[in-house]
């Protein structure tokens, strides 16, 4: 089984238990394709398997609805739960284009090899997508865009940056 993260439940919506999902990336519409999330139920242990009996969009959200959730109650039991999928169920991207679970953990440098710290998670905004890149204490906030981004490596797990004045903290 490749589970990779997708998202959060984050409440019950309506009494026929529905629920809300919040994804970790901006492409919503890849649930789409997918029969079966795949919900942590307790902390550590394997998640149990649900079948999507419907899906439709709402605000950058997910109103799902799921074999063995019929009712409020049962809804509200997975609020705050992660939610993961099949990684093989992804559709494909074009040329340039990346999951968030991609680059999360990715090591981020400035084009003169200066270490700007590891991604920890993105922020998704209307216009554009933001990196939130740590090292230690320090937090970069990295619009995920050109002319800022200049290479994403998957293969060698890095980012290269152009940094603009004032983006990065200096010591």
């Amino acid at each position: 089984m490749g589970l990779i993260i997708y998202g959060r439940i984050t409440k019950a919506h309506g009494l026929s238990g529905g629920l809300k999902l919040s994804p970790f990336s901006g492409r919503l519409e890849s649930l789409n394709s997918i029969e079966r999330i795949y919900i942590e139920m307790v902390l550590g242990q394997v998640p149990a398997g649900f079948n999507l009996r419907e899906c439709r969009f709402d605000k950058g959200s997910a109103i799902v609805y799921l074999e063995r959730i019929e009712t409020i109650d049962e809804a509200e039991k997975l609020i705050g739960r992660d939610v993961y999928i099949e990684k093989s169920e992804l559709p494909g991207l074009e040329e340039g284009e990346y999951y968030w679970f991609e680059l999360i953990g990715l090591e981020t440098y400035t084009e003169d090899g200066r270490y700007v710290g590891r991604v920890e998670s993105l922020i998704d905004r209307a216009l554009q997508s933001v990196l939130v890149v740590k090292d230690g204490s320090k937090e970069a906030l990295i619009p995920l865009s050109e002319p800022i981004i200049k290479e994403i490596n998957l293969e060698e797990s890095k980012i290269i940056i152009t940094p603009i004045e004032g983006l990065l903290v200096e010591d």
